[in-house]
């Protein structure tokens, strides 16, 4: 800047004070030891002053490069400048590496990874069940286990390994891959069975059985001589993992080149029960998202070593990651790149620098979208399975009373084969109708609907609520469900129709059948305990005649 021009006073000072203001504040904040030794508020802090740093080199270049010329501000600065202003010291060693593509076989990347800030414990104690057929060595983990405090179980065969996971339901699965040669066969089962898919599965093998096992299990996978040497840290990271799994904390995969932006969005999203893993390249974005599922992406356009727009391109031409909502960053705010990030498949736009309350919104926004969209069904539109499941379980973890509703139709198969698919489709979506009417007028303004698929749905509502949901249900449906039929069938009360036998059987008009489960007196503990209790109550629906619902073993029309 040239010091004889005076009016270049105000463009100084517009810089210079705010500058100055966050350098005193971060001083001031330095200074208080209360502070500094909480650790989130010392990663801040140091944060702070790294970044006023870098905003004050950016002052003095502005300033220096200033001129006035009637009155206007003219700034003439190579671009080379900035790029070097952009390579600040923490960052060099870091990008030089992540400019290395990942190989096929590993990843030299080094992601970051955040729990959130109201975790479990690092370590616990708990049941841990052991399935190997291996006694000497199962006896040696056996004994490791118990002298920290651990509660360990043995069985010795696969029936009885997957028998005792589901009765017992362990903190912890340690499985022996080579158990009489249907070690695979079990993780498969045990990682997709609703009992036990949610409990943490620890197997010992070789990496040759890795073809064979599920995409996120060979991350599992451990030698014997390791979990010998190190079983007592593993097997109370892996149960506090477990726990912390089942509270059901999304996973977030953060996206930039710029360290302390993916420290602050890492930092705020555990703050809000989110899981984070923080990559600073294009390239180790592509090949962590294959490696491991994520329930959303926070992607900057402006990557050291791909272009953000090539990333969003190959995430979304991926299969495991079409459907993942994927939120981009970016200092531009162009239209023209916001809509070309839109059509390649991008769930939202953000600019920076954003608020903290804007990326929260737009994050929840982006993943209830993705929740909602990504289960519905296709001919109800109601939530599916995905959320279903989630709904149960938030009741569980919130300990709150709750019952849920199993309802299906009794007959549909006769009546699909007489009328036919599309009029059968029909009959499901008033089903759905006279559904969440029944709760929208009887029910709680929480409470859910959703579509398990074909004829079969499901309610979550309050013990309370129940009776009244169910009577109006099945009044409106049986008012609505012979309109279906022909004035015959109607005038007859059945249809005539083949059976599985190839015999031709009169087949009463189609009814509804509600099978109703609640946490009182008894709470639930898991989610296949709801299925569980469930199915002695829809048989007992099953056997009436018309539409009934069954609670507490009581038959009511």
């Amino acid at each position: 800047m040239n010091n004889s021009q005076p009016n270049l006073y105000d463009f100084v000072h517009s810089l210079s004070s705010p500058l100055t203001a966050l350098r005193g504040a971060v001083g001031l904040l330095s200074r208080h030891k209360s502070l500094t030794e909480d650790p989130h508020t010392s990663e801040l802090i140091a944060t702070l002053e790294r970044n006023t740093a870098r905003l004050q080199q950016v002052s003095d270049l502005l300033i220096d490069a200033a001129t006035l010329r009637n009155d206007e501000v003219r700034l003439q600065i190579s671009m080379e400048r900035f790029r070097q202003l952009r390579r600040h010291p923490e960052a060099d060693d870091k990008l030089k590496a992540d400019l290395q593509p990942p190989p096929s076989s590993q990843s030299n990347a080094t992601p970051i990874e955040t729990a959130p800030i109201a975790a479990p414990p690092a370590r616990m104690t708990g049941v841990a069940l052991l399935i190997s057929d291996n006694l000497t060595y199962v006896d040696r983990l056996a004994s490791l286990l118990a002298q920290d405090g651990h509660t360990p179980t043995l069985t010795h065969t696969a029936v009885a390994g997957i028998d005792r996971a589901r009765q017992i339901r362990p903190d912890l699965l340690i499985l022996d891959l080579d158990l009489a040669d249907q070690g695979v066969l079990v993780a498969q089962l045990l990682s997709e069975d609703p009992e036990t898919k949610t409990l943490p599965l620890l197997m010992l093998g070789d990496y040759t059985h890795a073809d064979e096992l599920p995409l996120f299990l060979p991350n599992q996978l451990i030698d014997r001589a390791t979990l010998l040497a190190t079983v007592v840290e593993i097997a109370g990271a892996m149960m506090a993992a477990g726990r912390n799994q089942q509270e059901h904390h999304p996973h977030i995969l953060i996206v930039d080149d710029e360290p302390d932006i993916r420290r602050l969005v890492a930092l705020q999203l555990a703050e809000e029960s989110y899981r984070t893993t923080a990559v600073g390249t294009g390239a180790e974005a592509l090949y962590i998202a294959q490696q491991q599922p994520f329930d959303l992406v926070i992607l900057d356009l402006l990557l050291p070593d791909l272009d953000g727009f090539t990333v969003l391109g190959g995430l979304r031409a991926h299969p495991r990651t079409a459907l993942t909502p994927i939120i981009l960053l970016s200092s531009m705010d162009a239209s023209q790149q916001k809509v070309r990030g839109l059509q390649l498949g991008a769930d939202d736009y953000v600019t920076k620098p954003f608020s903290e309350a804007e990326l929260s919104a737009r994050v929840q926004a982006a993943m209830r979208r993705s929740e909602l969209e990504g289960s519905a069904n296709p001919s109800t539109r109601l939530p599916g399975n995905v959320v279903i499941e989630r709904s149960i379980r938030r009741r569980i973890d919130q300990q709150t009373p709750f019952a849920v509703c199993y309802s299906d139709l009794d007959n549909f198969k006769a009546y699909n084969d007489t009328y036919g698919f599309l009029k059968g489709d029909s009959l499901i979506q008033q089903t759905a109708r006279v559904l969440t009417t029944a709760v929208r007028e009887h029910g709680n303004p929480d409470d859910f609907v959703g579509h398990i698929g074909g004829d079969d749905f499901i309610i979550i509502t309050t013990p309370d609520r129940v009776a009244m949901i169910c009577r109006h249900a099945i009044a409106h449906f049986d008012a609505m469900a012979p309109l279906f039929y022909s004035a015959e069938a109607r005038e007859y009360g059945y249809i005539e129709t083949l059976d599985r036998q190839d015999k031709l059987v009169q087949f009463p008009l189609v009814s509804i059948s509600i099978a109703v489960v609640s946490s009182l007196p008894n709470p639930f503990h898991h989610l296949a305990e709801v299925a569980q209790r469930s199915v002695e109550p829809k048989k007992l629906a099953k056997r009436q005649e018309g539409s009934v619902f069954v609670i507490d073993y009581e038959v009511y029309r």
